[in-house]
């Protein structure tokens, strides 16, 4: 159940059967383990909600600027974009589970202390080469595994992340970033890419925009910094929902309330991109909890009277879930059905008004 912050909030809940007479289009942008998990909801609301199977509506927008283990290895070798990303949300939005589609995270043995290749990183490479674009490769993937929807790299240029800390320093490239730690005053790409037309199309034909959960500064921003997507995101009638993190990131988030997290978003593009906040609600087991203080991650406030940027409405649902290792995560099953619920509220238009407005 959904419901809007508000003292006189109403539960909003999706309608089993809505959406049959068309295919409400979606709009997933994100990377890291946050968007895999949406498009997995997707797939389990559209079973639920009786869309047979009607996932092809969805379009995922996934950064390509991981410079890491496998994906950089395959980059700096092959000089591909990285697949890693793209792998996962491939796997997520797969219709009937094959013996292809299960063997695309199993690693290679590596030499060493050092893992193997994912097998389907190896298989993207492969294809970027028999095909020789990335895109077309990551659609004949797909259409090999089968999957419901698309997926489109955030640009097919290859480019770096660039990052300035508070205390002056700048660091190039991701996992450089994300070693390196501290707080983050800027980031930016190291040169202007544009995004794929496909990208723009579907943002301003989508019945639904959904950015996050995920690293913000390494899986979230990358995506909204490519030349005109913010922008496009800023104009269009749909709504956009930012799914909030559960939890701060040591060395990217460090002490970030939602506000912050919000503020970071509108200063880098220089827009107010959403009309909802979604927010978990349901608590988490202080044992969890603890063991992510021990490394420097706490669960990231919502502080009801904070001024956020252009006021969105913060809307709360029972998400957070506790993975078999101990590990806080969004339900995937309980996340789909939250931003359906959403879809079924609002229709194809944000509606105006104050944040908390009750529903």
């Amino acid at each position: 159940m959904l419901t809007v912050a508000t003292r006189a909030a109403r539960p909003l809940v999706p309608v089993v059967g809505s959406h049959q007479d068309r295919k409400p289009r979606i709009v997933a942008i994100g990377g890291g383990t946050g968007l895999p998990t949406v498009l997995r909801g997707l797939r389990h609301a559209a079973d639920v909600l009786g869309w047979k199977d009607q996932t092809d509506h969805v379009t995922a927008v996934v950064t390509v600027m991981d410079d890491g283990g496998s994906s950089g290895q395959l980059r700096r070798s092959l000089g591909i974009l990285p697949p890693g990303d793209v792998r996962n949300c491939l796997s997520a939005l797969v219709r009937t589970p094959s013996t292809l589609s299960g063997i695309l995270h199993d690693r290679l043995p590596g030499e060493g202390t050092q893992p193997g290749h994912p097998i389907g990183n190896l298989l993207l490479a492969a294809l970027t080469t028999s095909e020789g674009d990335f895109l077309r490769a990551i659609r004949t993937l797909g259409a090999q595994i089968g999957i419901s929807g698309r997926v489109l790299p955030a640009t097919l240029e290859n480019v770096h992340l660039t990052a300035a800390f508070q205390d002056g320093e700048a660091v190039r490239g991701e996992s450089a970033i994300t070693a390196r730690g501290g707080q983050i005053r800027r980031l930016t790409l190291e040169r202007p890419v544009r995004p794929l037309p496909d990208t723009i199309e579907a943002l301003l034909n989508a019945d639904l925009i959904v950015i996050g959960p995920g690293s913000l500064y390494t899986s979230i921003l990358p995506n909204l910094l490519v030349d005109g997507v913010a922008a496009t995101l800023s104009a269009i009638t749909a709504p956009r929902v930012y799914v909030a993190n559960l939890m701060t990131e040591p060395g990217e988030t460090d002490g970030y309330s939602l506000g912050d997290h919000l503020r970071a978003l509108k200063e880098h593009t220089g827009f107010d991109l959403f009309d909802y906040v979604l927010v978990n609600r349901s608590a988490i087991p202080e044992g969890a909890v603890q063991a992510y203080a021990e490394d420097g991650s706490h669960v990231v406030p919502t502080i009801e009277d904070e001024l956020y940027p252009a006021s969105p409405k913060i809307v709360a649902a029972d998400l957070a879930t506790i993975t078999s290792s101990g590990q806080i995560r969004h339900d995937p099953a309980a996340l789909g059905m939250a931003l359906t619920a959403l879809l079924d509220y609002t229709g194809a238009t944000p509606l105006p008004g104050t944040p908390h407005q009750a529903i």
